[in-house]
C-alpha cells in the first residue's frame, strides 16, 4: 500500500524538475533574445559609421562646421548636401548612401547653429536665436564645404548641390555666383527664407542646371514655382501631392531618390 505514495512523490518530483528545466530554458532564451536585440543595432551603427568620415573645417568668419563625408571609390563627382531647418546633416543620410551606391561622393554638413556646428570664435551658436543676417551668413558654410571638396580632389566644376528648404535657397545662392558647379537640386525652395530671396539668384542660364521639387499644398514652396518658371524657365520641376516639406517628401515619395539620381546622371557628364 506504500507504493502509491512513493509513486506520487516520484511523479511530483519529475513535474517539479521539468518545470525548473523549462524555467531555465525560457530564461536563457529571453536573455539571448535581449542580447541579439542589443547587438543588431550596434552592428548596424558600426556598419553605417564605416561608410562615413566625420569631418570638420572652419569658415572664413570663424565657425567650425561639422560634416559627414561619404566617399565613393573612384568617384569623379561630389555633392554638398544642405539640410532644412530645424534639422541637421543626419536627415540626408539615406540620400547620401544611395548616391554613394551609384558612385557619387557627398558631404552632408550641419549648418551653423545646427547639430554639432555650434562652436565659433564668437562663442556658442544656436540657430533659434539667429537674426536674418546670421542665417544669411550660412553661405560661408557652403563656401567652406566646397573648398573642403576641392582639397579632397573634387574641383568646383565636378561638384553639385542638393538642399532642402533654406538649404535649397542657399544652394541656389552659391550656384549663382559659382556657375562652374554642375547642377543643383532644390527641395522645397521658398521665395524668401530669412532674407535669402530666390529672385536675387535666379538666372535663365541656370535653368538647365536646376531640379526643383515641391508639394502642391506646401504654399510657401509651391508659390516659388511661378518665379522659377519666369526667371529660369528650363528648370526641371517635380510637383507632388500633399504638404510635405523638404526631406520629409522622401517619406511619402521614396521614388524621388531615383529621380534625383537620374537627373544627376544627365547633368554630371
Amino acid at each position: 500500500m506504500s507504493i502509491k505514495p512513493n509513486l506520487i512523490l516520484m511523479i511530483a518530483g519529475v513535474v517539479i524538475l521539468s518545470l525548473i528545466i523549462m524555467g531555465l530554458l525560457i530564461g536563457y532564451l529571453q536573455k539571448r533574445t535581449n542580447q541579439l536585440t542589443k547587438e543588431e543595432p550596434l552592428q548596424k551603427t558600426e556598419e553605417m559609421t564605416s561608410q562615413t568620415e566625420k569631418v570638420k573645417f572652419t569658415t572664413e568668419d570663424g565657425v567650425e562646421i561639422i560634416g559627414d563625408f561619404y566617399e565613393a571609390p573612384n568617384s569623379k563627382y561630389a555633392g554638398i548636401l544642405i539640410h532644412m531647418m530645424p534639422s541637421d546633416r543626419k536627415s540626408l543620410r539615406t540620400l547620401a548612401l544611395k548616391l554613394k551606391e551609384v558612385g557619387y561622393s557627398t558631404l552632408a554638413i550641419d549648418l551653423r547653429g545646427h547639430g554639432e556646428s555650434i562652436n565659433s570664435t564668437k562663442g556658442l551658436l544656436d540657430y533659434k536665436k539667429f537674426s536674418d543676417e546670421e542665417h544669411q551668413a550660412s553661405i560661408y558654410d557652403i563656401k567652406s564645404a566646397s573648398k573642403f571638396l576641392e582639397a579632397k580632389g573634387f574641383p568646383i566644376s565636378n561638384q553639385f548641390l542638393i538642399g532642402a528648404s533654406i538649404g535649397a535657397n542657399l544652394s541656389l545662392q552659391f550656384l549663382s555666383s559659382n556657375t562652374y558647379v554642375k547642377c543643383a537640386v532644390l527641395i522645397s525652395p521658398g521665395l524668401n527664407y530669412r532674407g535669402i530671396k530666390l529672385e536675387n539668384y535666379l538666372k535663365k542660364e541656370l535653368g538647365e542646371k536646376l531640379m526643383v521639387v515641391v508639394t502642391k499644398e506646401d504654399i510657401q514652396s509651391y508659390s516659388s514655382i511661378e518665379k522659377i518658371k519666369e526667371l529660369a524657365p528650363p528648370s526641371t520641376i517635380l510637383e507632388y501631392p500633399g504638404s510635405a516639406h523638404g526631406t520629409d517628401i522622401f517619406d511619402g515619395f521614396p521614388e524621388l531618390y531615383d529621380k534625383i539620381i537620374f537627373f544627376l546622371k544627365e547633368k554630371l557628364l
